[in-house]
């Protein structure tokens, strides 16, 4: 088993300048990376996409029931949306059939918080071998994670913690061990929720461990574009 971290990048590949720029940042790391390009939205035409995605209003709203007032309301999958679900289901399978003991899945928008991060994450995954997937990204803001976070927050020389389910946090960066891929993949695909809420769902099915860091590594572009704005 490879104890290094490896990389994969979901990535549209339309967008060059994405692809540019996430080679700017991990080629001087000298890390193995990889992208994950198929399955392009304008690709989902000429596959059957039921082998990924089942569209069920039944199912879609027993599943969300995990979210109790805050479940989204049915609908079906947007393109773009399918496109980037499939693309995570296809880096959770490299996953499973690598030999990379920790593997991070990030998306082609996100921005490093320093020019260290890989180092920050390597010293932070010696801290604590209890979890199953780790999410290490801003995901829906500051306040959000606060509110998630608590008091704990506070808690010195604690630099992670366990969450309680539904448990994702977006998904822009967030590490996987290879050892919990099988049971990630039980029973995940199809999918009737968009990537993000259809992990959360098996997560809690499996009732797997799965902690956030108290640091932010990654922010994702949008984000950083709109606080700029602002």
């Amino acid at each position: 088993m490879n104890s290094e971290i490896k990389i994969y990048v979901i990535h549209y590949s339309k967008l060059e300048e994405r692809k540019q720029n996430i080679e700017s940042i991990l080629n001087p790391l000298k890390v193995d990376y990889e992208f994950i390009e198929d399955y392009d939205k304008e690709d989902l035409e000429n596959i059957d996409t039921n082998d990924f995605y089942i569209d069920d209003r039944s199912i879609f709203n027993e599943k969300v029931k995990l979210w109790k007032e805050k479940a989204n309301k049915y609908r079906s999958m947007t393109g773009p949306e399918l496109s980037c679900s499939i693309k995570h289901l296809k880096a959770i399978k490299e996953i499973q059939n690598g030999n990379h003991e920790f593997s991070l899945i990030i998306e082609d928008d996100v921005i490093p918080k320093n020019k260290n991060f890989l180092k920050e994450i390597k010293n932070l995954l010696l801290d604590n071998k209890n979890w199953d997937v780790l999410f290490i990204g801003e995901g829906m803001g500051e306040k959000y994670r606060k509110s998630k976070l608590g008091y704990r927050r506070f808690i010195p020389f604690i630099r992670m913690f366990k969450m309680d389910h539904p448990s994702t946090n977006c998904l822009e960066a967030y590490i996987v061990k290879k050892s919990k891929v099988n049971l990630i993949l039980e029973d995940l695909i199809p999918i009737n929720l968009v990537i993000d809420w259809e992990l959360a769902y098996q997560f809690y099915k499996q009732d797997m461990n799965i902690y956030w860091s108290k640091k932010v590594f990654f922010t994702k572009g949008l984000n950083t574009i709109f606080i700029n704005r602002n």
